[in-house]
């Protein structure tokens, strides 16, 4: 990683920080947030239940007409959201309040840090994989959509804030019923993802639709268990260019779920386990990264391991209306 820079979003917070100032320094490993203590008609916060992300201070410190705030800020990134532009690396996530109680977090402000990107850089998670097994011979696909489904994409141009329906499936043939799963998805301006490639990743973490939580994107209901339907909505990334969807699919069996192995959407505030809601909580992991993310090692179907296809469509352009 190379030289840091640091943006911070200033606004106002809620009621119990009576917009309390924070000033916040984005490092190569920490990001340090301090705010004023003792001052007239501002509640005075406690450093130790402070959270960044999911991350807790890893110290704090009460200093002279302040407080202060360290978290390590690396590897994962305390579950901070990701884009990869041309030369910065942008890592966003929000600064909370836990109390006491612990029943209710509160909002303080939102946090964003823009690392130089390192020469050669390329995302972790697409690493070029292509596995078979068993018998016979799987055949992957995924397609840009009509708006119900019942046919291919009749355009390539998107308005900002609308749904681009993305169809992806696989054909069994002669293997046992399998479940064909989105591990994870980026947008990109590129064809092939590469060091010098911007991206936007909307599903990661095994399966957790990211930008379900922020927008009205999600999963349809499955027609078979060998297809999985989503709305993706038209995000504000490289808009008026070319943008690819590159995604890896993964063939599963149907009965085996697990953490490592889902399909996760948001659903009025909570994660939701897009096939047996009863079992939701195989989500949880999707806030979280590194030791405490969905890195489950699970491996019972398919004679011990799934089957892995990358895809990609594309070109298509979001716009602006009007």
């Amino acid at each position: 990683m190379g030289p840091v820079l640091c943006l911070v979003i200033f606004g106002l917070a809620v009621t119990i920080t009576n917009a309390v100032d924070f000033s916040v320094e984005c490092e190569e490993e920490t990001v340090t947030v301090s705010w004023p203590m003792g001052l007239q008609n501002q509640p005075d916060i406690d450093p130790s239940h402070v959270r960044l992300g999911y991350c807790t201070p890893d110290s704090n410190s009460v200093i002279p007409g302040g407080a202060r705030a360290v978290f390590e800020f690396k590897e994962w990134r305390c579950g901070a959201e990701m884009m990869a532009l041309k030369e910065n690396l942008v890592w966003s996530t929000e600064l909370t309040y836990v109390p006491d109680s612990g029943t209710d977090e509160f909002f303080l402000k939102n946090v964003v840090c823009v690392y130089q990107r390192a020469a050669g850089w390329t995302p972790r998670t697409f690493k070029p994989v292509i596995e078979t097994y068993g018998t016979g011979k799987l055949v992957f696909s995924m397609s840009l959509m009509n708006a119900d489904f019942s046919g291919p994409a009749v355009t390539s141009v998107y308005q900002l804030g609308g749904f681009i329906p993305i169809s992806a499936s696989v054909d069994q043939q002669a293997h046992q019923p399998l479940l064909l799963l989105l591990e994870e998805c980026v947008a990109s301006t590129d064809a092939q993802l590469g060091p010098d490639a911007e991206i936007y990743p909307f599903i990661n973490n095994k399966g957790c639709f990211v930008d379900s939580r922020k927008t009205m994107s999600s999963f349809q209901p499955r027609q078979r268990s060998s297809e999985i339907r989503l709305y993706l909505q038209a995000f504000a990334f490289a808009l008026g260019k070319e943008v690819y969807i590159h995604c890896k699919l993964v063939a599963w069996d149907e009965n085996v779920l697990n953490a490592g192995m889902k399909a996760c959407h948001d659903k009025n505030g909570s994660w939701e386990l897009l096939d047996d809601p009863a079992q939701s909580s195989l989500c949880d992991c999707c806030d979280y990264g590194g030791d405490y993310g969905c890195n489950s090692r699970k491996r019972r179907a398919l004679g011990g391991k799934g089957m892995t296809r990358e895809a990609v469509v594309g070109p298509l352009v979001i716009e602006r209306e009007g």
